[in-house]
């Protein structure tokens, strides 16, 4: 209850008036104001800007996954300031184990929201009403925070399953959510484009299969995903669908490339789509994602943080000769336990969670504390 009350009264920080959107103004769009034109302009010179880089996974939290990949790909990594790394985990519900969650956020990275069903169908979510996606993103953001014991404040970012932007739909249902940004609206590699807000139309142009917003969100933010090249210069922003193969050095290499793309123009943030299928599929894709990060380790300008952190920078652009990547202690306590639940009436599925008692039910679409 006191986390659905949180989420209530975060939404209302924003107006949902439904206006339609003018053309920004940069003179009138103003940082001090939390509002900021969309444009690949960075806030200071190029000279000075941090190159930020942010790794984002939007799958369950599961054991293998994180004792197998995240943990030994990014836990004890240092950014050139000596602070950990970061990065963005954008969360779904089902399997996923909610210690891990809390484990990951203790450590540092940004935990935000998927959904709760991740539904796979782009049919789904291009009909979903406003209320279906309130259920699956506020939803989701009481599930982490309560299960995984986490102050719901610290969750404000949301990543939709399949990139799948909705337009004013979704705003509005993140807005009455409590998220405050989302990491979904992608931007071709040859438009890299810093964070800006929604108080004003969108330059941004939008995928052929989604719609854009068109109507005015003061202070609400927009994090694109600056699309990278793969193979045959094919645009992509999930490394499994830049079909790059090769040896893990060749790998490497690769992504060293894009990197350099933006970082020797407007330095731009970049973010990373990390699935775990293409570690899978893509033969040396773990060495040459390791000799990646190990290789970025020589460079004194480049940062892997997560996405809330390039929207803080954005909002405070030190220069980076003053530039760090601390962040606040974190603290938060965890019972384990590992509950049978019940499933639409029909299934059985375990949950782990990091409170007790368990749920009654399995949490779920409009019921996310899983109650009777």
């Amino acid at each position: 209850m006191k986390a659905i009350l949180l989420m209530l009264l975060s939404s209302q920080l924003f107006s949902t008036s439904k206006q339609t959107a003018e053309q920004c103004q940069p003179s009138t769009c103003l940082i001090s104001e939390n509002c900021r034109c969309s444009g690949v302009n960075s806030p200071l010179p190029v000279e000075e800007t941090p190159q930020l880089i942010a790794l984002t996974f939007d799958e369950a939290v599961v054991d293998n996954l994180f004792n197998e990949l995240w943990k030994p790909l990014l836990f004890d990594r240092k950014n050139p300031d000596g602070n950990p790394i970061s990065a963005s985990f954008f969360v779904p519900h089902e399997y996923t184990d909610y210690s891990h969650v809390q484990e990951l956020y203790l450590q540092g990275y940004e935990i935000g929201v998927n959904s709760i069903t991740k539904n796979s169908l782009a049919e789904y979510w291009a009909q979903a009403s406003e209320q279906t996606l309130i259920d699956e993103f506020g939803g989701q953001r009481t599930l982490l925070s309560h299960f995984a014991n986490i102050p719901i404040t610290d969750i404000t970012g949301a990543q939709a399953p399949q990139l799948q932007i909705e337009g004013d739909v979704l705003i509005r249902a993140y807005i009455a959510s409590g998220v405050k940004y989302d990491n979904s609206w992608t931007s071709r590699s040859t438009a890299h484009l810093f964070p800006y807000t929604l108080d004003y139309l969108s330059s941004q142009e939008c995928r052929s299969d989604t719609s854009c917003p068109q109507e005015s969100y003061p202070g609400f933010w927009i994090n694109p995903i600056n699309n990278i090249r793969g193979e045959n210069l094919v645009e992509c922003n999930a490394l499994t669908n830049c079909n790059v193969h090769g040896t893990a050095s060749e790998i490497a290499s690769w992504l060293l490339q894009e990197v350099e793309r933006v970082r020797s123009t407007n330095r731009a943030p970049l973010t990373l789509l990390v699935p775990s299928a293409w570690f899978r599929f893509i033969e040396n894709s773990f060495e040459g994602f390791q000799q990646f990060l190990d290789s970025l380790t020589g460079y004194s300008d480049i940062f892997l943080v997560n996405q809330k952190q390039i929207i803080e920078w954005v909002q405070n652009p030190v220069p980076l000769s003053e530039f760090q990547t601390t962040t606040s202690q974190r603290t938060a306590s965890c019972t384990k336990i590992t509950c049978p639940l019940i499933k639409n009436n029909t299934e059985t599925r375990y949950m782990t969670s990091c409170v007790v008692p368990c749920p009654d039910v399995y949490p779920w679409l409009g019921n996310p504390l899983g109650k009777m």
